[in-house]
């Protein structure tokens, strides 16, 4: 059985490159927050738990 062939430089790029749309998502959502009416953004995460 052969083992596959891990490209360990490609590996690192995407793990930085999902960090970084991770915390562009994270800035994203929070100023969303800040815009945001209490009302309007308890009421979707209600959806999403329930």
């Amino acid at each position: 059985m052969k083992l596959p062939h891990i490209d360990l430089k490609e590996l690192k790029r995407l793990k930085e490159e999902n960090f970084k749309e991770r915390l562009k998502f994270i800035d994203w959502y929070t100023n969303w927050l800040k815009k945001s009416s209490n009302k309007t953004w308890s009421s979707q995460q209600k959806k999403i738990i329930n």
